[in-house]
């Protein structure tokens, strides 16, 4: 055998060897034997394949690949609790009719899509929570808001004070939802704000109500600290 059909017939084993191939080229040219016998079809892959490669099977050679087939109108249900926005969807339907997508790999992008949103969704909703916490841990920790358990009572009635005068149950849902009712800026700002209403708020004594208490806003307040003569 001569040395020319051997050399032909190493990219054969390159190509179908796999990780073995790849473990005797690391051995360099010693761990090839020499006068190792051709491995059956070496010299009609050398005529199918001058470049190396593989020519596919069955003589398809050359005929064009048919396109998969794009759907006009993609089929998709959101999951339950989960509202679309009718134009974003249009665009990202037209995005993947653009880049050729059949309907199953519409449908799985768009699936892996939605786990994805709700994961960094999940991951930032615990994010706050955490943020809450290590808030409402501070405040604990302050003994002019606090005894360790919850706001003191003078820090509480203040802080009250001003959750009743300005949003109500409103207020604190917001201040639940958000968070920041275990903020120690807002909770410090609250109380001092209780704090001055109740200053700016002395016992009426002898003065009909009326006149001396005629509101809670902050022109109120300032009428009754500053009243004009």
């Amino acid at each position: 055998m001569s040395d020319e059909p051997t050399s032909a017939a190493a990219p054969a084993d390159t190509t179908d060897g796999g990780g073995a191939t790849d473990t005797l080229l690391g051995g360099g040219t010693d761990s090839t034997p020499t006068g190792a016998q051709e491995p059956a079809g070496g010299a009609a892959n050398e005529v199918a394949s001058p470049n190396g490669e593989g020519a596919p099977e069955g003589g398809e050679q050359g005929k064009p690949t048919e396109k998969p087939a794009v759907p006009e109108k993609y089929e998709f249900t959101p999951p339950e609790g989960f509202s679309v926005d009718e134009k974003a969807m249009g665009d990202y339907e037209s995005a993947a009719r653009e880049a050729g997508l059949t309907q199953e790999q519409f449908s799985a992008i768009t699936q892996h899509g939605l786990q994805f949103v709700q994961q960094q969704l999940e991951q930032a909703g615990q994010a706050q929570h955490e943020q809450a916490m290590k808030w409402r841990q501070e405040v604990l920790s302050d003994r002019t808001l606090s005894d360790g358990t919850g706001l003191n009572p003078d820090a509480k009635a203040a802080a009250d004070r001003v959750i009743q005068s300005y949003g109500g149950r409103d207020l604190v849902q917001a201040l639940a939802e958000t968070g920041a009712g275990n903020n120690p800026t807002v909770i410090r700002a609250f109380v001092q704000i209780g704090k001055a209403m109740g200053l700016a708020e002395p016992p009426d004594k002898g003065k009909p109500a009326p006149e001396k208490r005629g509101g809670s806003t902050f022109e109120d307040m300032a009428q009754r600290l500053y009243p004009s003569k």
